[in-house]
């Protein structure tokens, strides 16, 4: 329990609900009569109080005590983002209405201008759309196939990596199992893949499903712990066995989908060619686990026996350059407006789902965020800018482009704060190796911890857009957050509207509300790593 006494911070602009701590109102009259007890202090004042008021005086001890952490504003906003919120209702929009919002496509452009609109209609200034391009685009086509021989009846379930050319036609190959873990491993290969379909390596060890939401490991897909599957040797192996596969004349490449119960996933990040069409030159396909599994049992049976499978693959790209926007809307500070706290989200997904978890949730956090911070009439001293950038599945293209545009002003962001690991409860603020902002967090933000967040300044991860800037000096953080389904849904066709949790993303927009207010209303911009 804190401290009655203790003097916290109030940003100017917001006051406490009253001067006086409730608990010293409250028990006045029992202490007024106890001054007839002549010579009796404080404390015999204390002693002469009924039996039943040190029950009601620890009561209002609390209650005083939490009146005295969080601001008046910060109270009404925190009341009104709980009574009267708008996720549910973007978020369904969003996932139903637009739908997935594959980087380059018109539905991402769709999901641009009505965020846009929306931002409008919430109050925010200078909301505009800014540019950045792709030199080529792509769209999905579909994916089909089946077992061949052994003749089990068996029909493939797949899904085409992004940015992956088709097949040009049905085609019939041998399923290879490429076990190599370093190039000298792959020397008996050579010359042993023309018109194959290759496997990339074991099925993956999968968590049981009553694991899936606990704690260690990545919380971001469904691989065991500790799981040894595919032997990749790194994702710099990875490539280099897929350039092997090309050269020697390979047809397809098949991998795990890496998800339970059937799911299928997709990915495809840009690996900095100037056209993915001309280093991409594979299909590269997954299939659902269990089948692949099957196939690799199948595969690696001892000879004579063969493994053949009829594939067929459609995909499109589209000549560039293509024009990519980030949405941008700001609430203008009121002493310094030169002076930002950003707060984003990422607006791209992938598309075999709804994108909902990944990253609708955070969209409708952000739009919920600025919309409550709009209409409480009370600008903060230094500006929040809303950020919902594209391109971030494709390896944060977009707001590395926004860094690039603004790099001028970078020295005036004094945080960027993102939301963007799905529908879960904010337990932790994610800060990337930045020591110095340890006891400016714990004092500025203790606050929320009467919000369940439990760590103010823990461990960041990487992978999302709060890394461009972080790279360029600016103290950075991603929200950390309970699983609440996200190694299932992450990248697969199970991120649908059906996975949010509402109570859960209007705690997100309370702590992203706090968090901004508390940033922006500081005297001075947060601590910066010394050269």
């Amino acid at each position: 329990m804190r401290r009655l006494h203790r003097n916290l911070p109030y940003p100017p602009l917001c006051t406490p609900y009253s001067s006086f701590p409730l608990v010293f109102r409250t028990l006045y009259p029992l202490l007024a009569g106890a001054i007839l007890w002549i010579g009796i202090g404080v404390s015999g004042a204390q002693d002469a109080t009924p039996a039943s008021a040190p029950a009601i005086a620890a009561s209002d001890v609390k209650r005083a005590e939490k009146v005295s952490l969080t601001t008046e504003l910060e109270q009404k906003v925190i009341a009104e983002t709980k009574s009267a919120s708008e996720i549910m209702a973007n978020l369904t929009y969003l996932s139903d209405v637009i739908g997935p919002r594959l980087t380059g496509t018109a539905a991402l452009k769709k999901a641009n201008d009505w965020t846009a609109e929306k931002m409008k209609a919430y109050g925010l200034t200078n909301v505009h759309l800014e540019s950045w391009e792709l030199p080529e685009g792509w769209e999905r086509g579909f994916a089909r196939g089946r077992v061949i021989e052994p003749d089990n009846q068996r029909v493939l379930q797949l899904a085409s990596n992004a940015w992956s050319p088709g097949t040009k036609g049905e085609i019939e190959g041998d399923v290879i199992a490429l076990n190599a873990t370093n190039q000298s491993e792959l020397a008996p290969y050579k010359g042993q893949l023309k018109g194959a379909v290759i496997l990339m390596g074991p099925p993956v060890q999968l968590r049981d499903l009553a694991e899936m939401e606990k704690p260690g490991g990545m919380f971001f897909n469904a691989l065991a712990p500790k799981q040894s599957g595919r032997g990749f040797g790194g994702f710099g192996f990875g490539r280099f066995r897929e350039d092997f596969a090309t050269k020697e004349g390979a047809a397809v490449i098949l991998s795990d989908a890496s998800a339970p119960l059937g799911l299928l996933s997709t990915g495809g990040p840009w690996l900095g060619a100037d056209r993915p069409s001309a280093s991409n030159r594979l299909p590269s396909v997954t299939v659902v686990h269990e089948q692949y599994a099957m196939l690799y049992r199948l595969a690696t049976r001892p000879a004579p026996a063969r493994t053949r499978i009829q594939i067929e693959v459609s995909n499109k790209f589209v000549p560039g350059p293509v024009t990519i926007y980030n949405t941008v809307g700001e609430i203008r500070g009121s002493g310094k407006p030169d002076e930002i706290v950003v707060l984003g989200a990422h607006l791209d997904s992938w598309d075999l789902g709804q994108g909902t978890l990944d990253n609708g949730t955070g969209v409708a956090v952000v739009l919920e965020t600025a919309r409550q911070l709009a209409r409480c009439g009370t600008p903060p001293k230094r500006t929040l800018r809303f950020i919902l950038f594209t391109g971030e599945e494709q390896g944060l293209l977009g707001s590395n482009a926004y860094v690039k545009q603004h790099k001028a002003e970078l020295p005036r962001i004094s945080a960027c704060i993102i939301h963007d690991t799905g529908t879960g409860k904010v337990t932790g603020l994610g800060w990337t190796n930045r020591p110095e902002l340890k006891p400016v967090i714990e004092s500025e933000l203790s606050v929320l911890k009467e919000l369940g967040v439990e760590q103010l300044v823990a461990r960041s991860f990487p992978g999302s857009d709060h890394v461009p800037f972080e790279r360029s000096g600016v103290p950075s953080c991603m929200f950390n957050q309970e699983i609440a389904g996200y190694r299932i849904a992450h990248h697969t066709s199970a991120d649908t509207l059906d996975m949010a949790h509402e109570p859960d993303l209007i705690q997100g927009a309370q702590v992203m509300a706090v968090t901004a207010l508390r940033l922006a209303n500081r005297e001075e911009m947060l601590p910066r790593k010394s050269n």
